[in-house]
């Protein structure tokens, strides 16, 4: 018989490698980046209208700033 046949809780627990130091923890640096975008910011405006044969008309207007 072997270590696969015997259930989880009676494996014994080795020791040290199963819990991360604390000093590791300390020591993770959260770095923000944020990203310079260049060109235009363009929006895509949507206007929803009523055709004359009652039909609906949209119109997609680009707008950039």
């Amino acid at each position: 018989m072997g270590l696969s046949l015997a259930p989880a809780s009676a494996l014994p627990v080795a020791p040290g490698g199963t819990v991360a130091p604390v000093a590791s923890i300390e020591q993770a640096q959260y770095v923000t980046r944020r990203v310079v975008r260049r060109g235009p910011r363009c929006t895509v405006q949507v206007t929803r209208t009523r055709g004359p044969f009652g039909r609906v008309v949209v119109r997609k207007v680009r707008r950039c700033f």
